[in-house]
């Protein structure tokens, strides 16, 4: 079975990557606002409008935020779709379950001895400390 929790926790920072990328955020310059998302002010800031009004501080200001806040996304993104094939490759660890208890120390004792792992009286011996313990 594949380990789920990192699978749905890699699924969860995709989506957030995928929504952040798309999701207009508020952009002013020259005192309008307007809603723009990461790739429409990227697209902006690489063209040669962007290009030439970089001598302005307010879309310098502008292009080096959304570029630092596309990167977390992307960074969310990339970690999300790691985690998500990590998930699903690797298997998830199995607690293992205490051993039985139905064979008690006397029953083992007896085995040992029907096998001839010991004698008569190692078995008498055993046998005896452990009804006085």
């Amino acid at each position: 079975m594949a380990n789920a929790q990192v699978a749905y926790l890699g699924l969860s920072l995709l989506a957030l990557g995928v929504l952040g990328y798309y999701y207009p955020m508020s952009v002013t310059l020259a005192e309008t606002t307007t809603n723009l998302t990461i790739p429409q002010v990227v697209a902006f800031c690489d063209s040669a409008y962007g290009q030439i009004g970089q001598m302005l501080a307010q879309v310098v200001m502008v292009c080096s935020e959304f570029k630092n806040f596309m990167m977390g996304i992307y960074g969310a993104g990339i970690g999300g779709f790691i985690m998500l094939i990590v998930g699903a490759v690797i298997p998830e660890k199995k607690k293992e379950d205490e051993p039985e208890q139905s064979d008690t120390s006397l029953e083992i004792l007896k085995e040992r001895y029907a096998k001839g792992e010991i004698s008569k009286e190692e078995f008498d011996n055993m046998k005896k400390d452990l009804e006085n313990s």
